[in-house]
């Protein structure tokens, strides 16, 4: 059970030794290759929840530190805010913080300054307001209160004036840290949670330019979404190089198919898994590894209740027809018949919220290799096939 624990940290799995490597060029080499050339380039990473985003920008990281000259750092922005309330300002301010950590020990008063300033801005402070009460020529303090000032985490839009302050102290750290760090860059991750037609532009517009403007290398894993909805603003324009991480076409593709395989037997006992449950898992995940890895412990559960000793084929279907169930949930009528379509069709053209909705929560999932095309969820279709019957 918790060597397919889902919600883990990425982390966790590479260090217990569970990390398979992507057939292919890694995505995470063609990264760490370009930031060793050019440190201070920014980059984005995209692709669906689920499709291992978070496990190559972690690889990444580890190729990075065996360059001598690039320290770089991974971020988990969720851990310092709530990410589906995001708003510009805060990737810098964590950038400040970040950075701060690297300069703690320091004996330079104004960078001691510099850190205290930052987390002001950050978190917020409180200052201590003497009161006081005129009478005719005789002024006296009849009180002394707390008034809080607001950070930008949790969320609070930020003032030009902060703005403007963060991007200067953050340009005094970079040139303080970059005497013992060198080329220092920062991979921001989780982003792709955020669901929103306005704040990521802006984000990648103003906050990616002011971190990359300050010689400081930028990684940032974004949405899905971000490749369908801001046509009319195009973030391509504030980042060096662009990156997919599409889900693993196992139907067509006999290495992403073994490459599903492997990931199994390297988290389960030998002759744990029957052959016949290993195939139905990888159909059934439709090539989305995290829910390949949900979909399984969801299998080893029914096997333990039931007292089996193997997973056995015919506990993968009660785990398919409750997983499909719980992604069938929520989807409208006419988003019913988008579905039906593809399946009938096998055509399909993100145009509306309703397909881009589809896209995000994996209902519809794209992939990019060998071909470009699109599908409907394996786990959900006989669900479907059921409500159309």
């Amino acid at each position: 059970m918790a060597a397919f624990e889902g919600a883990a940290n990425p982390q966790e799995a590479i260090e217990s030794g569970y990390y398979v490597r992507t057939p292919g060029k890694l995505l995470a080499e063609k990264l760490s290759a370009r930031v060793a050339l050019r440190p201070a380039s920014s980059h984005l990473l995209i692709g669906g929840i689920g499709s291992g985003k978070t496990t190559q920008l972690l690889v990444a990281c580890e190729k990075l530190k065996e360059i001598g000259d690039i320290y770089p750092i991974y971020i988990d922005v969720s851990l310092y805010t709530d990410i589906s309330q995001i708003n510009p300002g805060v990737l810098t301010a964590i950038a400040g913080l970040e950075l701060s950590n690297l300069l703690k020990d320091s004996k330079d008063s104004n960078i001691q300054f510099n850190i205290n300033e930052i987390r002001k801005i950050a978190y917020g402070y409180y200052e201590k307001v003497n009161i006081y009460q005129s009478k005719l020529d005789n002024i006296k303090q009849i009180q002394s209160e707390k008034i809080k000032h607001e950070g930008i985490i949790p969320p609070k839009h930020i003032s030009p004036l902060q703005k403007n302050n963060l991007i200067s102290i953050l340009n005094k750290f970079v040139s303080h840290a970059k005497n013992q760090y060198e080329n220092i860059v920062l991979l921001f991750d989780g982003l792709d949670r955020l669901n929103d037609d306005k704040t990521f532009p802006d984000i990648m517009n103003s906050e990616i330019k002011a971190i990359s403007e300050n010689n400081v290398g930028v990684v940032i894993v974004g949405p899905l979404s971000s490749i369908y909805r801001y046509n009319n603003n195009p973030i391509e324009n504030s980042l060096d190089y662009f990156y997919r991480q599409p889900c693993f076409d196992i139907e067509n593709d006999p290495e992403a198919y073994e490459f599903f395989v492997q990931i199994l037997k390297t988290r389960s006992q030998d002759d744990f898994l029957e052959e016949l449950a290993i195939d139905l898992l990888i159909k059934f995940s439709g090539g989305v590894l995290r829910d390949l890895i949900n979909l399984t412990q969801a299998v080893i559960e029914e096997t333990y209740i039931s007292g089996d000793e193997k997973l056995l084929e015919k506990y993968v279907f009660d785990a398919v027809e409750s997983f499909g169930k719980s992604q069938i949930l929520g989807i409208s009528n006419e988003e019913l018949e988008i579905l039906q379509n593809i399946m009938k069709k096998g055509k399909f053209i993100p145009r509306t919220e309703q397909d881009i909705k589809l896209l995000v929560t994996r209902r519809i999932i794209e992939y990019a290799y060998p071909n470009q095309r699109y599908a409907v969820h394996p786990a959900i279709v006989p669900i479907i096939e059921q409500i159309y019957a």
